[in-house]
């Protein structure tokens, strides 16, 4: 008996510490964050979808050319139960006098942006096909002068996108208040991070991506018809959030290199080459969150130099939202927790 008592003050002795440790963190994190474990929310969304490319010439003798689709508004709902938030929405058509002035976008656009306590996910696949140039200039005009914008039919961009993210200080800080709107950020807090991503980015067209270039004196590079560009990067950051009462602002930025391997399509042929270039990722979100109201707007934007031999194709990738939702008190089987 003496013996049992004996083993059970070790274990206890042993335990407490770690115990004492577990109730520290948990004190901690609920001075800083509050959590919602009893209320369910809807909130309609309202956002703006991002595919564009630019294409600069080094050498100074052509423009750079930005390309944009037309419309890529979507309407949508969200859903947060069962410790899991949903959302679904759909693109709002766009005007006659739109696709008129800028011509007509074929899109396929799947973007999801995961937010646990720990850590963070990034997922997108889109497929755009039709774009117009929204920065044409004189020798644009010239070359196609029938029309208020170049219209480019013919370009096709396919862009597969997933990046990981950790937070290191996931006891003060959370990304969920801010862009999920789960739980409430009651102090001002932030957090350093350690990201990777891994992409897949394509473009097609039937010529030149720089209108009227076949006569350039660098024309073999600058008259570039497809490319294909593989990614793999660490992306080291930072995010804050401020808080004052109910309202709340984020600023994250993360950086870093990236290996690419590139597959490009000119007049002379097709060319390949592994090169490293630098990735870019920021979001930022503002708004009002009380524990029965929210709203506010959000972005998450990353872009990517793709270094070619005399020109650069820097994509830029992501999404905008304009939100307003209302939290339900949770009954029967709504409080029952997926995970």
């Amino acid at each position: 008996m003496k013996k049992l008592l004996l083993l059970t003050a070790i274990i206890a002795g042993l335990c407490a510490p770690a115990m004492a440790q577990t109730d520290s963190t948990t004190s901690v994190r609920e001075a800083y964050i509050q959590e919602f474990p009893d209320r369910f929310y809807l909130k309609p969304i309202l956002t703006v979808r991002n595919m564009n490319m630019r294409v600069d010439d080094k050498l100074g003798d052509q423009p750079s050319v930005k390309y944009e689709p037309i419309n890529n508004t979507y309407l949508g709902l969200g859903l947060y139960m069962f410790n899991l938030g949903l959302e679904l929405s759909f693109r709002l058509p766009s005007s006659d006098e739109d696709e008129e002035k800028y011509g007509e976008t074929s899109a396929f656009d799947f973007q999801t942006n995961i937010y646990t306590k720990r850590w963070g996910a990034d997922v997108a696949y889109q497929n755009y096909e039709g774009f117009y140039i929204k920065n044409p200039d004189n020798k644009f005009l010239e070359w196609k002068s029938d029309e208020p914008f170049i219209q480019r039919e013919d370009l096709e961009i396919i862009n597969f996108q997933l990046n990981g993210f950790y937070m290191f200080n996931n006891n003060e800080f959370s990304y969920r208040s801010s862009y999920m709107q789960a739980d409430k950020q009651k102090k001002s807090a932030g957090s350093f991070l350690l990201g990777t991503t891994f992409g897949i980015f394509k473009f097609l067209a039937d010529s030149s991506l720089v209108p009227g270039s076949e006569g350039a004196a660098n024309a073999s590079e600058v008259h570039v018809q497809s490319g294909k560009f593989t990614t793999l990067g660490i992306l080291p950051g930072y995010t804050y959030n401020f808080v004052v009462k109910d309202f709340y602002l984020n600023l994250s930025f993360s950086a870093g290199p990236a290996n690419i391997w590139t597959r490009s399509t000119t007049a002379e042929g097709t060319d390949t080459a592994v090169k490293i270039r630098p990735v870019v990722g920021a979001r930022v979100a503002v708004g009002y969150n009380s524990e029965r109201f929210f709203c506010g707007f959000s972005m998450v934007s990353q872009s990517v130099s793709y270094g070619l031999d005399n020109i650069d194709v820097n994509g830029q990738t992501g999404n905008a939202k304009l939100f307003f939702g209302i939290r339900f008190l949770e009954k029967g089987f709504m409080k029952k927790n997926l995970f």
